[in-house]
Formats: structure tokens, C-alpha cells, sequence
């Protein structure tokens, strides 16, 4: 009796084993890549209670492994791939993996797109539909993924050129990756988002007024009260000016864009050192500083007689320091006159120097109606009558202005051609000299004619006959500083 029971066992045993080795793995076959693609290892499913053994090419013998291959994708060709499975007493008989790699030819999937006209009214703002065009000369099947929001990866195939991806709320994102199922060359990948139906307004914590330069800088939060994500631009608070700060939503959320004002209290209040004029009123201390700080000063009023330091103590719970500024008095009223000398008749660059009569101070000095200038030389100056104007460069004098400063000088040409313009020469800045005169000669020395500067000048002829183009030459005699001289030079005569 009791052999025959372990018969019975053994016999059991080995009816059980043989169905198993009977079971393969279940396999995905065929599997389909594009030359020269990116291959990822090959996968199969075991039993319960087995494990896979992996045996690349190998039909029959080889060594088995616990690792998938990775198909070649180098050539066109067919490859089969084999797997069994073991539950470690005994092993199944090998399945195989067909992998096709084909060529590609450029194709692709056509017209992929966002269709959102064919979703129905019902579902529009809670699913997607993709839409494509069937390829001509391929086999209508497609083999598709997708995830949402980059979450779970959905896989399938279709032989409709159209997927609706349903369950979703506003604002999410459905990316699908498209193929032919037999010709994965045309692998495309497309986007499409929900709508929103609403906007939220994403609302914040405002951030506190902080100092300039602080140690410790706020953070602008990647998310709203309400939860919603996105980000701002600028994306790091200043610590040296205020500013505004924009929060944009991230595409998924359907939240409408916000700003927040950050203020950047100032480290300092911003005052500067000032002069005035003695005598002339003392202007009141700002307490509102060029940078908004608010505070007292000591002394409170300031002496319009004597310069002295002011202190600005900012009121409390501001960032700034305490300032002291300078304010000069400058002494009133302290131009008196001015001289001025002109350099001698006739020289080539004429100067007028001017000397101030004044207590002390820095003046400015124009000449006619020209720009003030802090040099008190002007050089070229042209012949003829001029004003100078000096004035205090502090305001705290009145300006003086003198006319009638002479600078002689004489004409290099004129043209006697009755057309108006330069037809007689002469030098009129000694018109006012009656003992002046002036004696012509011409390039060889032979006296031609004396005018006097008060006189209508020489018209260019000798004796009745006009001379011709040339250089003549002249010597003056005049007055300089009670002085006789004499002074010599040449002109030309142009026609």
C-alpha cells in the first residue's frame, strides 16, 4: 500500500513539472525599430513563481542570462531573440522575439495635430484629441504612448488616425508619441492642453519692505496660497532697489499672471553738501531725504553767516544711518571790478587777459554773447570792439559786464570789385587816433598812397589806374598806451 501512495506522488509530481516546461514566457512579438534608433532592452513576462532566462540568438544551446539584450538596430533585417522561464526545478521550452529593423525613407506621420474642433461640447474641457492623416503606402496601425502632466506612461495601438484622451481636468497636458506600428521611422511626438474655462487670480504673502544690502534675502514662493505653481521673473529679490516682480503660471495651470512690489529700504538718506550765499537767507533742511528717509536734523536751521556740519538722524524703524553733511557759506557781494589787458596791436594771436577785483571767490568769464568759461585768457580773439561779462560762479555777486575793449588788428586781403563787400582797405580800429596814418607800397618798395584810419581807406589804385593782384605792404604809425609805434606788414590786393 504504502508504495504504491509514493507512486502516485511521483507521478504526480512529474505530470505537474511537464506542464510547465510546457508554459513559454508571454512576449510582445513582432517588435519594430528604425535603423540607426535607439534600442532599449528586450521584455517578456514570467510566470508566477518563474524567472526569465535570456539567450540572445541562440535558438537552441548557449548560455542562458538573467539580463534582456538590446537589439542591433545598425542593419535592415529580421532578428530573433529567444527567452524561457524556469521556477527553478525545471525550465520551459524558448520563445522568440522577432525584432525588424527597417530602413528609413523620410517619412512621417502627417498632419499631426491638436484637433479640438471634433471634441463634443460635453468633454472640452476635460479631454484632448489628437488627429493625423493615414499615410499612403503603410499599413494603417499605429502604436502609440502617452502620459499626463508627465505622469504614468499609457501604451496601445489604433488603426484609427485619431486618439481622445478623456479624465482630465483644465489645464493639463497630454503628450503622445505616434508611430507606425511596422514602420517606426515615423515616430512623432505632439503636446496638446486642455483649455481653461477659468482663470484663477493666484494670490501671495507680500513680502515686507526690506534694507538695502541685507544678508538675509526673501524668497518669492514657487506656489500661490491657492496652490498654484509657476515662476517669477525677476526670479531673485534685489537687496539694492525696489521693484516689481511678475509670477507666470505654468501652462498646466489655469491661473492668470500676478505682480508683487517689493521695496528696498535705502542704507543711506542721500544728502549731499551744499553752499549759499552770506546773508541772502538760510534755506530749511529737508526732512524727507532724496531717498525717502525720514528723520530730524541738529542743529535744525542753518547759519546763513558761517558754514557749518548738519546731522540727519533718521526716524526709527528706517535702514538707514545717521548723515552729516557740509554747508559753505560763501561771502556775498565780494566781485568788485575787473581789469583786463589786451595783448600789443597787430599780433598774430590777439589775448585779452581779464583780472576780477574781488575778496577771494571763483568767477566765470564770457566774452560777447559767447559761453562762460573759467579761464580768464581768451586768445584769437577777432579785431574790433567786444564786451566781457564776469560773474560769480556761486551766484553770490551780480555779474559785471564792460564794453568797448579794442583789438586792433588789420585786414589780410580786400577785394576792390564795387560788389559792396571788402572793396577798400583800411585798419578802422585806430579811427579814433586823428594823428594816426597809414602810408601803402608795393612789393618793390614804391610809395603808392597814405590814408588815414578815419578815412574811407585805399580802393587798390595808383594815379587814376587800377593795380593788379598782388601783395602790397603798409606801415602804420598809432598810439599804444601813449607811446608812438610803428608797426609793418603786407596784405593782398585780390580781383
Amino acid at each position: 500500500m504504502k508504495k504504491n501512495l509514493l507512486l502516485f506522488v511521483f507521478v504526480c509530481l512529474l505530470s505537474s513539472n511537464n506542464i510547465l516546461a510546457q508554459t513559454q514566457p508571454t512576449v510582445n512579438s513582432p517588435v519594430y525599430y528604425c535603423q540607426n534608433s535607439t534600442a532599449v532592452p528586450l521584455t517578456a513576462s514570467a510566470s508566477a513563481g518563474s524567472t526569465l532566462i535570456w539567450y540572445g540568438t541562440n535558438s537552441s544551446g548557449g548560455t542562458g542570462s538573467s539580463n534582456a539584450p538590446i537589439p542591433s538596430t545598425a542593419t535592415v533585417g529580421t532578428t530573433s531573440y529567444y527567452v524561457s522561464q524556469t521556477n527553478g526545478v525545471t525550465q520551459s521550452t524558448r520563445n522568440s522575439i522577432v525584432v525588424n529593423v527597417v530602413a528609413d525613407n523620410s517619412s512621417r506621420i502627417l498632419n499631426f495635430r491638436c484637433d479640438p474642433s471634433q471634441i463634443a461640447t460635453g468633454d472640452r474641457y476635460s479631454s484632448v484629441f489628437f488627429d493625423w492623416s493615414n499615410t499612403t503606402g503603410l499599413p494603417n496601425q499605429y502604436t502609440y504612448s502617452y502620459s499626463i502632466d508627465g505622469g504614468t506612461v499609457v501604451t496601445g495601438t489604433t488603426v484609427d488616425s485619431h486618439l481622445q484622451v478623456f479624465g482630465l481636468s483644465q489645464g493639463q497636458s497630454v503628450t503622445l508619441t505616434l508611430q507606425h506600428t511596422t514602420y517606426p521611422c515615423d515616430r512623432s511626438f505632439l503636446t496638446c492642453t486642455v483649455p481653461c474655462l477659468t482663470l484663477a487670480t493666484p494670490t501671495f504673502n507680500q513680502i515686507a519692505p526690506i534694507c538695502s544690502a541685507a544678508s538675509v534675502v526673501p524668497v518669492l514662493p514657487s506656489s500661490s496660497l491657492e496652490g498654484i505653481n509657476g515662476t517669477w521673473s525677476p526670479a531673485v529679490v534685489s537687496t539694492t532697489a525696489s521693484g516689481t516682480y511678475t509670477f507666470t503660471p505654468n501652462p498646466n495651470e489655469c491661473a492668470t499672471t500676478q505682480t508683487m512690489n517689493i521695496v528696498v529700504n535705502p542704507d543711506n538718506p542721500g544728502f549731499s553738501d551744499f553752499s549759499i550765499c552770506s546773508g541772502n537767507g538760510a534755506p530749511n533742511l529737508d526732512t524727507t531725504s532724496p531717498n525717502g528717509v525720514t528723520g530730524t536734523w541738529n542743529p535744525a536751521t542753518i547759519d546763513d553767516m558761517n558754514s557749518d556740519s548738519y546731522t540727519f538722524t533718521p526716524d526709527s524703524g528706517q535702514c538707514a544711518s545717521p548723515q552729516t553733511i557740509t554747508v559753505t557759506v560763501i561771502p556775498s557781494d565780494v566781485l568788485v571790478d575787473f581789469n583786463w589787458t589786451v595783448t600789443e596791436a597787430f599780433a598774430e594771436n590777439q589775448k585779452i587777459t581779464v583780472t576780477a577785483i574781488a575778496a577771494g571767490g571763483d568767477y566765470l568769464y564770457k566774452l560777447d554773447d559767447g559761453p562762460f568759461q573759467s579761464s580768464p585768457v581768451f586768445e584769437y580773439v577777432a579785431s574790433g570792439s567786444h564786451s566781457i561779462t564776469v560773474m560769480d560762479q556761486e551766484g553770490c555777486s551780480m555779474p559785471i559786464t564792460k564794453n568797448d575793449i579794442l583789438v586792433i588788428n588789420y585786414p589780410k586781403y580786400f577785394t576792390p570789385n564795387n560788389d559792396g563787400f571788402n572793396d577798400t582797405w583800411n585798419v578802422k580800429e585806430l579811427s579814433s587816433q586823428p594823428s594816426a596814418y597809414i602810408r601803402i607800397f608795393d612789393r618793390y618798395g614804391k610809395f603808392l598812397k597814405q590814408i588815414s584810419p578815419n578815412g574811407n581807406g585805399w580802393n587798390g589804385a595808383f594815379n587814376g589806374y587800377l593795380l593788379p593782384a598782388d601783395d602790397y605792404w603798409f606801415v602804420i604809425h598809432y598810439l599804444e598806451n601813449n607811446i608812438i609805434k610803428e608797426f609793418k606788414s603786407h596784405f593782398a590786393l585780390k580781383r
